[in-house]
């Protein structure tokens, strides 16, 4: 009888270790998806936030091109009038209203390069990593030193303009 019981309870332990076997294995399992979870969330924020900051840039590259295309306009017209007045001895000479119009064409061309860009970045998820990503930044890249180049034409066109003003 006496041996029963010990038989007994040394099954009674196996089971009970047993027992503590799997819930460890469960919990760990638990732990495990839970980590997993949080890294999942974790990388769907930075991918959202880099999605923000994406659209935020190509919303600063509109601003900026449109206020371009706005004063490239106003150079225009500022440089035909002044090329028209006074009419005996005009301020600036007339053929040089294409140096704005040059700019304003090239704005445009800034333009379509920029809709390039994001047709390209729609399709994101059709990309070859290894190819597509770098494709990307340098279309940024250059499209960056594109736009500079746009300000710093504008700039020069309205120093021009300043000067002759100032030395009329």
């Amino acid at each position: 009888m006496q041996f029963e019981k010990m038989t007994d309870l040394k099954e009674n332990n196996k089971i009970l270790q047993r027992i503590l076997e799997i819930l460890a294995k469960n919990e760990a399992r638990i732990s495990t998806k839970e980590m997993t979870a949080e890294t999942d969330k974790l990388i769907e924020k930075a991918e959202n936030e880099g999605d923000a900051s994406a659209l935020k840039i190509q919303s600063t590259f509109d601003r900026i091109h449109d206020k371009l295309f706005t004063v490239n306009g106003i150079l225009v017209a500022s440089y035909f009038g002044l090329g028209k007045f006074p009419v005996n001895e005009p301020i600036i000479n007339l053929w040089l209203v294409i140096l704005p119009i040059s700019v304003l064409c090239y704005l445009i061309f800034l333009e379509q390069q920029q809709m390039e860009i994001y047709r390209h970045a729609s399709q994101r998820m059709k990309w070859d990593l290894d190819k597509d990503v770098e494709k990307y930044g340098k279309m940024i890249g250059r499209q960056n030193l594109k736009s500079l180049l746009a300000i710093f034409l504008t700039f020069g066109l309205f120093v021009y303009l300043a000067i002759k003003l100032i030395a009329y």
